[in-house]
């Protein structure tokens, strides 16, 4: 009968114990790999990973919370931001991510508390300081919004949220020069922001430039021709030219994509009574 395969002395070859750890030691890894692919396979998983097994620390909570809220899972977000302040009480940027969960489901009120004190605790977050000016906004507050405006692009002059957000409040102050020099500016890094062209066509418009307003507001449209606010200002310019059909025409679009259009629903209504 052949005998085993050995070395020395009747002991297996150490070269097939080293294949047999090595091959086992490959399967233990691609196991490991499997699982981490797995928890990992995306940035909520990879984040409740950490936090297992780092509860204690504030910044994987808050980490956590953040990939949360951008998949759109808020009630969970906000429990995290809530765990991190627990831990960290001086967690500013914790703060801020429950400012803006409260922005988004309208409670206002509560989101300005906790933007004021995220900026008490981290004063250069640009974006609290832009969101704490919008939120003003949306409350009529338009100086203290533009004063949030100020400290952000103080921070950041290249922030073109905050240099939109201060052009729609010269255009409601009807600040026609300074409205224009923010649309501008937006597009000077952004020469393809719709929104930026939009407003810049309101400039044209207000001014009485009913050409430049019409070729902003189809540059916009073409950047994004579902642009309700673009469709409503293309009608004031037909109307200018005296063309109601047109002018009905973009109010009706203007309507389609943002039924609580109260500009263009008006409009539409004074031109068709006025048949």
């Amino acid at each position: 009968m052949m005998k085993p395969n050995t070395g020395h002395k009747g002991v297996p070859y150490k070269g097939a114990l080293s294949s047999f750890f090595l091959v086992l030691a490959v399967i233990l890894l691609a196991l490991s790999a499997h699982h981490r692919n797995f928890v990992w396979r995306d940035a909520p998983g990879l984040w409740t990973d950490v936090v297992k097994k780092s509860p204690e620390k504030a910044r994987p909570h808050y980490n956590r919370a953040t990939v949360l809220a951008e998949a759109g899972r808020l009630d969970e977000a906000i429990a995290e931001d809530f765990k991190a302040i627990e831990i960290y009480p001086g967690y500013g940027r914790a703060y801020f991510n429950v400012g803006a969960i409260y922005h988004s489901w309208g409670r206002t009120d509560e989101a300005i508390d906790k933007y004021r004190v995220a900026l008490s605790l981290e004063p250069g977050l640009v974006e609290a300081h832009n969101n704490l000016g919008y939120a003003y906004y949306e409350k009529g507050r338009l100086d203290e919004a533009l004063k949030e405006y100020d400290a952000a692009l103080a921070i950041k002059p290249s922030h073109i949220k905050t240099i939109l957000n201060a052009g729609y409040v010269y255009r409601d102050q009807a600040r026609w020069e300074e409205a224009g020099a923010a649309a501008r500016k937006v597009l000077s890094f952004q020469p393809g922001n719709a929104k930026a062209h939009c407003l810049l066509g309101g400039v044209y418009l207000a001014q009485g430039n009913t050409g430049p307003a019409f070729d902003e507001f189809m540059e916009a449209l073409k950047l994004d021709p579902g642009m309700a606010a673009a469709h409503s200002g293309l009608g004031k310019v037909y109307e200018r030219l005296n063309r109601p059909g047109d002018a009905a025409r973009e109010y009706r679009s203007a309507l389609s994509l943002d039924p609580g259009n109260n500009e263009a629903a008006s409009n539409l209504v004074r031109l068709t009574e006025g048949r």
